[in-house]
């Protein structure tokens, strides 16, 4: 069940609060040195995230235990990592696991190595159709086993009532357990992060042609 924050009736919230939950944060990462403006849309981000999380947390139940796709491990050993992996991030996390909550190992590093060294391989450009049809099916097994390990960890660590959250690409194909109530955080800095994104990826438009100039009439 994927449910919006926004849409979450107050006066039903309580509902809310036995069985398990999970909070469903999409993960944002830029390049180290971002831009002017790319770094204030994703410090807004966080900001509406932590906004969103905290009354979250005030209507059904404090978060105790943090998934990040890309930590294998988890505790301070963890938080290092993901100031590597999450700079602009990272300071959240951090804050929740300084209150309630535990930093929890996510991911299975063999499955995770795997699949970005398959992710690697296809980026180069591959030429022979063999072995871009070796590389892609590859990098679809070793997906399906970080997703199918990330899913086992949530529903192992997640008990009675408990709430946990996770930061992860919106693109995953990670199935939550039938009994574990999703609740996806997206505040409206989310959408305006993702059109910078996608600006920032379109090519340049080539400059315009300049009219041939008519030779002169002898």
């Amino acid at each position: 069940m994927s449910t919006q924050i926004t849409r979450i009736p107050k006066p039903e919230a309580g509902r809310f609060k036995d069985g398990r939950k999970l909070f469903l944060v999409p993960a944002i990462l830029l390049p180290p040195q971002p831009s002017d403006e790319g770094r204030h849309l994703l410090e807004r981000y966080w900001s509406e995230v932590r906004d969103q999380v905290e009354g979250l947390e005030r209507s059904i139940g404090k978060v105790t235990h943090v998934f990040h796709e890309a930590l294998h491990v988890g505790g301070d050993e963890g938080i290092s990592l993901l100031q590597q992996l999450n700079p602009q991030g990272s300071s959240f996390v951090q804050a929740m696991c300084l209150s309630d909550a535990q930093l929890e190992a996510t991911e299975d590093l063999a499955a995770l190595e795997e699949s970005a060294d398959w992710q690697r391989c296809l980026s180069i450009g591959l030429v022979s159709d063999v072995v871009r049809s070796m590389a892609v099916e590859g990098y679809q097994q070793a997906t399906s086993r970080r997703y199918e390990h990330i899913a086992g960890r949530i529903d192992e660590t997640i008990e009675g009532s408990e709430s946990g959250i996770l930061f992860i690409r919106e693109d995953h194909r990670v199935q939550f357990p039938s009994d574990l109530q999703v609740f996806y955080v997206a505040p409206p800095a989310l959408d305006a992060l993702k059109r910078w994104i996608d600006d920032l990826m379109q090519p340049p438009a080539p400059p315009p042609q300049q009219a041939a100039e008519e030779p002169p009439v002898s």
